[in-house]
């Protein structure tokens, strides 16, 4: 049975709060659909790209407050969330609003379906595994969902109630907006996967005697079927994005020193009947990408460790990628279903980011490192990057 998280706002607060929420951003409102906010006031037309005037509660253990997560549903609507605080736009990020600032929950992934529903992964004290949550006023107020012994990693939820809880080796799923959970069948040593529907799904697993297997099933994960073998001298993970079954990008990380990392990416568009290698990077501190040896250079992606990847559609993939050598947050794409690669100038000051994108030329940037914490956006791709919010109280 499902409980209430923290002490709830008095009924006329509550409703108070929601009511302006609704009239000033869209959030919070009970149609359970995205919608743009009327156009702002002439007064306050310009764009804003400093804190937004806006005082951050971070958690205790934490100094300063930073970002960890960001999500669009929408070319309007879209969050950030970070170690105690959630906000919100509704047009695009030149206006940001506090949906949720009480420094009790470390926000570690958010996944909105709708406007007002959504569940998140947040931990109720610095460094605690994760626990997860579900809001139905659009991240005002949380209700907890027990996962049994089970501290998740990451989330995909399908819908309401079809979704998918990961730890660093098991999968686990629940039918009923995480009443319950069972744990699937995924082959030993798996160490990510991904459904694209509720029975099909790819899986990343480490070989004992080194490299990795991609594996694929079609029936929920009662059955799974070797896709791809790659080689490599270490193992150590990567991660699966795509927009359907058949279209998939697996990142598959090598060995790391020296702030540096090697990495490769594969992509299939015939459910994976064919691979192509789109990027070997192999680094100087880190040793051989995994996979084919690729001539120097032909198969560079953007330097530093990959810290996310964003599928749209059939036919654009974004990566970003950050060191603490370097200064910025390192960018690349391709626009034509992995044909090519192409890197792009720094995006943004930082070394860890989070990406939201719609379409193939307009995205969102989360600058999620300790230092200089902000939202960009891209209007071409990422070609170039347009500051929309910087933290608080963070130089």
């Amino acid at each position: 049975m499902m409980r209430p998280f923290s002490k709830p706002a008095p009924r006329r607060a509550l409703a108070a709060m929601l009511a302006f929420a609704a009239v000033l951003t869209g959030f919070g409102v009970s149609s359970g659909t995205p919608r743009a906010a009327a156009a702002a006031p002439a007064a306050a037309a310009a764009c804003r790209t400093d804190s937004h005037g806006l005082t951050l509660h971070a958690m205790k253990d934490t100094s300063e407050p930073y970002l960890q997560a960001i999500q669009f549903l929408g070319p309007s609507i879209g969050r950030v969330a970070g170690n105690g605080f959630m906000l919100g736009t509704s047009d695009a990020g030149c206006h940001w609003q506090t949906i949720y600032n009480t420094g009790k929950l470390n926000f570690t992934q958010m996944q909105f379906l709708t406007n007002v529903e959504g569940y998140v992964l947040a931990q109720v004290a610095y460094g605690k595994p994760n626990t997860l949550l579900k809001t139905t006023n659009g991240g005002a107020s949380y209700t907890w969902i027990p996962t049994g012994q089970h501290p998740f990693d990451r989330i995909q939820f399908l819908n309401e109630q079809t979704g998918f809880g990961y730890t660093r080796a098991f999968t686990y799923k629940t039918t009923n907006g995480g009443k319950t959970w069972s744990k699937l069948a995924t082959p030993p040593n798996t160490r990510y996967v991904h459904f694209m529907t509720e029975q099909k799904g790819w899986a990343i697993i480490v070989l004992a005697a080194g490299g990795y297997e991609i594996k694929r099933t079609v029936d929920g994960g009662n059955h799974w079927t070797d896709s791809l073998k790659v080689s490599s001298q270490t193992n150590v993970g990567g991660m699966i994005q795509g927009t359907d079954s058949s279209d998939v990008w697996v990142l598959l990380y090598g060995d790391s020193g020296m702030s540096q990392t090697s990495y490769s990416v594969f992509h299939t568009s015939d459910a994976g009947a064919h691979w192509k290698q789109v990027i070997s990077h192999p680094t100087a501190g880190g040793g051989p990408a995994p996979g084919p040896v690729a001539p120097d250079g032909k198969l560079a992606g953007p330097q530093g460790r990959p810290t996310d990847m964003a599928v749209v559609g059939r036919q654009a993939a974004f990566l970003v990628a950050g060191s603490g050598a370097l200064d910025d947050l390192q960018f690349g794409r391709s626009l034509d279903d992995g044909k090519t690669w192409t890197n792009l100038p720094g995006a943004a000051p930082g070394y860890d980011g989070r990406l939201s994108f719609l379409s193939a030329t307009t995205g969102y940037l989360a600058v999620t490192s300790f230092e200089k914490p902000a939202v960009y956006r891209t209007a071409d791709g990422g070609k170039t990057w347009k500051l929309l919010f910087s933290l608080p109280g963070v130089k």
